[in-house]
């Protein structure tokens, strides 16, 4: 069999605050890492956020050396532009239940890429760090579940010449119409820049008004746009946000906590076996946190919501995405900074991150 897929981790029941190690000793090129977070619901009632926080952060390392590390929801926005779709989650938002997230990361253009996979032997002591914030999201829960899968190479011989490396560059707090200036990287070419703000009850880019990069003190400026045009140019060729949901009703209002966060719509009905006259009313949906509310007979509902900007994630692609001749290579370059400017709505309670997706490739032999 040319691929298979085996268990780092055997799914886990965690009812405190833990960063888990797990130690790498395959030795197949890994295509993929494929991580089960499942949330219980302790109770109805509002979301504090959305379930992939309790997914605090997921780090690979080799010793000291950092291969890629990114929060939960950065994690889970990369995966859906990598994919243009999310896994099979399932968002059973019911006391009782589980918000149940797949969420990848992908070490190649796509599953089983030859040309980009993680290659074990280039690497001395592989470990894969999980940080679990276990009510971090969802619906008040009092423990989480967890559990890691790997997707290799087999019986087919490869003889990948890097990986896909992402890592968090800058987390920083807002300053109205402020500007942030950031260095970049320039070690390895880039295959996507990400940054992402998300404020729960307003649309990201209320609050970030422009992203400009700068090559050698602005002797080059290849990209210098509002994050308005981000969303209707380069993200055009990217299909809705969509999500489901199970979720109790009530005759006050109650907040789903979503992965779109702006231009969200959302449709629903009574989740029952027989109908009930219930008259439900979903609004808002801003940064992700959509308001829910039934006139009578509040029941549990199945919701679909739509939008964009997964997690309040912005991507700016650099070429054809499948064409590495085509990423940016930015090693030949002095210095690379970005340059982010705040709304003029922006304040100190209000953030930002800034990561990338980079092509790193093993040194010769």
């Amino acid at each position: 069999m040319n691929h298979r897929l085996t268990t780092l981790k055997s799914l886990e029941t965690y009812s405190s605050d833990k960063t888990e190690i797990i130690d790498i000793s395959v030795k197949d090129p890994m295509t993929a890492l494929i991580f089960d977070l499942e949330v219980h619901n302790s109770a109805a009632g509002s979301m504090s956020y959305h379930p992939i926080n309790c997914l605090k952060t997921v780090e690979l390392v080799d010793g000291s050396d950092v291969l890629f590390s990114l929060s939960g929801p950065e994690l889970e926005a990369l995966d859906w532009y990598n994919n243009k779709t999310f896994r099979s989650n399932y968002n059973y938002a019911l006391a009782g239940g589980y918000c149940c997230r797949f969420v990848g990361y992908q070490f190649g253009r796509y599953l089983y890429d030859p040309k980009y996979a993680l290659d074990p032997t280039k690497f001395r002591n592989l470990q894969l760090k999980v940080t679990l914030d276990i009510d971090g999201g969802g619906l008040a829960p009092t423990y989480n579940k967890l559990q890691v899968w790997a997707m290799l190479f087999d019986g087919k011989a490869i003889t990948p010449e890097g990986f896909l490396m992402s890592k968090e560059i800058r987390n920083y707090t807002l300053t109205a119409s402020g500007h942030e200036y950031i260095d970049l990287p320039v070690d390895h070419p880039y295959r996507k820049l990400l940054v992402r703000q998300q404020t729960p009850g307003t649309e990201p880019n209320q609050l970030l008004a422009n992203i400009k990069l700068s090559e050698d003190q602005d002797k080059k400026v290849p990209f210098n746009h509002g994050t308005e045009d981000i969303l209707r140019s380069i993200m055009a060729t990217h299909p809705q946000v969509i999500e489901s949901y199970f979720f109790a009703l009530d005759t006050s209002n109650r907040y789903l906590m979503i992965a779109p966060t702006t231009r969200v719509t959302a449709f629903g009905s009574v989740w029952a076996a027989a109908a009930v006259a219930q008259d439900e009313a979903f609004y808002d949906g801003d940064g992700g946190r959509l308001k829910t509310i039934a006139a009578a007979n509040p029941s549990n509902t199945q919701i679909l919501v739509t939008g964009w900007l997964p997690h309040g994630v912005w991507a700016i692609p650099f070429g054809n995405q499948d064409d590495p001749d085509d990423w940016y290579d930015v090693t030949p370059l002095g210095n690379l900074k970005a340059d982010i400017t705040a709304a003029s709505g922006a304040a100190s309670t209000d953030s930002c991150q800034i990561f990338v997706e980079q092509v790193r490739k093993y040194a010769a032999a």
